[in-house]
């Protein structure tokens, strides 16, 4: 296997500002042909098969990283993936509303200009209590200390895990579980990654925040407005709390 050029590093953010397609090539070969890519792809992979294998529904649909299959074990029939099934911005996606039952976005927030615009489109198009699956390179880590070092992690924008988790709350995901990954520096040569294997060991019992990249399952939450009854608009009227009983009256002239 040869390791990707530089100049095929490319990734999600396109040149024109008004559009919001993105190529993910140059990302999928940096998770298959590179030391710490493949380290953190089995871990990724792993991840996605135990949690999506249990979620059903009518449709799922995959972003980004195309010719890696991160559905398989699920047992919906109806699978579209973004670049191959369609094309299409991700602000203005052409997907009804409240239609999909599973969403899988390995990687895709780190390499947008606007993270959040991304998320509210998701939960559009996602059924109500849907789950959606996402994974993103976290901020404050190794690869975010070296990531001027990697030419693909250089043109990323990586995320803090709090600055995520506000955005989510204010757009009522909520979060039902998660993992860590990886705690390695980005070695290019596999036989430094094996030596500092044991980062990856004790990485989840004492700094599992700090690590490469972090995984989070999320559901659409549905927020329902109670209507209140005339009858207790009554009570509202006529009684005053903590004065006794209040009589209201109309005064005629």
């Amino acid at each position: 296997m040869t390791k990707p050029k530089e100049q095929d590093l490319k990734y999600f953010v396109n040149k024109d500002k008004e559009r919001l397609i993105y190529d993910c090539k140059g990302l999928q070969q940096w998770l298959l042909y590179t030391p710490s890519g493949r380290e953190i792809l089995s871990k990724e992979r792993s991840f996605f098969t135990q949690n999506v294998n249990h979620i059903f529904g009518a449709f799922s649909l995959q972003i980004g990283l195309s010719d890696i299959n991160f559905l398989h074990g699920n047992k919906i029939n109806q699978h579209f993936t973004i670049n191959v099934d369609m094309i299409a911005d991700l602000r203005f996606l052409p997907i009804k509303s409240d239609s999909i039952d599973l969403i899988v976005c390995p990687h895709v927030l780190e390499f947008t200009n606007n993270y959040h615009h991304v998320l509210q489109e998701l939960y559009r198009i996602l059924s109500p209590n849907g789950k959606l699956i996402l994974t993103c390179f976290n901020k404050y880590s190794w690869f975010g200390l070296c990531k001027n070092r990697v030419p693909l992690l250089k043109r990323a924008r990586l995320i803090s895990l709090n600055s995520l988790r506000s955005q989510l709350e204010a757009l009522n995901f909520a979060i039902e579980g998660g993992k860590f990954f990886g705690y390695c520096p980005p070695f290019s040569k596999s036989r430094r990654l094996k030596r500092y294997h044991w980062m990856n060991l004790v990485g989840d019992r004492w700094f599992p925040t700090l690590a490469n990249s972090f995984a989070l399952i999320l559901r659409k939450e549905i927020v329902t407005p109670t209507l209140i009854k005339y009858k207790d608009l009554e009570s509202f009227s006529t009684i005053s709390p903590g004065f006794g009983t209040a009589r209201v009256c109309n005064k005629q002239n």
